[in-house]
């Protein structure tokens, strides 16, 4: 299982590096609505849609909120990004509660509305970083916040969790993993933050910001496990060996990307 994590990790990663430093800005914001159309495709299963005309009217659907959401991005981008935060804080409250509070979102139409609310900002936020004056790096640094947290998280987790974060949702996780997902993020900022050069408004609280990244990443991995508990499946898809579907991949990075675009914006990068 780490083999095939590493095989296909050591294949996304370079491509997805290339299309951040190398695609131009169209070309890179139709590589990211692909990833999200194919994440949409794999939100449908959770939603327990059977029927392919179902699923594909689904996936137009969110393939026109991205078209919309393209043209209004540089007039509401603050308020995209905000309303994404605002459920990221309810997703934490829905975490918390499962099972109790399931019957709120187990709908097939509540389902629905919440895959646009996940995937639609990610793709608005990643286009908007990117043309951001250190954008790609800005980029970068997000990717190594989240896959330093998934990191260190796994073999914190495997080597001394023992008392379980939210076992009802998922399991595996641990407040083991917790910490040394806490420890990652904050060495990978130590080593990050001089060569980004934050604005001085965020320079002093980059730390804190990483901490708070980090919070909204768990969140964002563990209201996926619980879409998929709630379902009963514990991949999203099989398209990644060893990582399951696209969605299981960008977990995190949907609940991170609005979170970090919002706080660019409030402090002026």
């Amino acid at each position: 299982m780490l083999k095939s994590r590493i095989a296909t990790a050591l294949i996304i990663a370079p491509l997805t590096l290339a299309a951040v430093f190398f695609l131009p800005p169209q070309a890179f914001a139709s590589f990211m609505a692909l990833i999200v159309l194919v994440a949409a495709w794999e939100w449908t299963a959770m939603m327990r849609l059977v029927s392919r005309t179902q699923r594909t009217v689904y996936i137009l659907a969110v393939l026109f909120a991205i078209v919309v959401v393209q043209k209004t991005l540089p007039y509401f981008e603050q308020a995209i990004f905000f309303v994404a935060s605002v459920w990221w804080l309810i997703a934490t409250v829905l975490v918390m509660l499962y099972p109790r509070a399931s019957a709120l979102w187990c709908g097939r139409v509540s389902k629905g509305v919440v895959g646009f609310l996940v995937l639609v900002p990610t793709w608005a936020a990643m286009v908007y970083i990117r043309e951001l004056t250190q954008g790609p790096w800005l980029i970068v640094y997000m990717f190594l916040l989240v896959w330093g947290a998934d990191t260190g998280a796994y073999f914190a987790g495997k080597r001394f969790g023992k008392r379980k974060l939210m076992p009802r949702v998922s399991p595996a996780k641990s407040w083991a993993g917790v910490g040394g997902a806490s420890v990652t993020v904050l060495l990978v900022t130590m080593t990050t933050q001089q060569h980004l050069h934050f604005s001085q408004n965020l320079s002093f609280g980059i730390y804190i910001l990483a901490l708070v990244l980090l919070f909204v990443s768990v969140v964002g991995d563990l209201t996926e496990s619980m879409f998929k508990r709630q379902c009963g499946i514990k991949d999203s898809g099989s398209i990644l060996p060893g990582h399951g579907g696209i969605m299981d991949r960008i977990d995190s990075l949907t609940a991170v990307a609005p979170v970090f675009a919002l706080c660019l914006i409030f402090f002026d990068k």
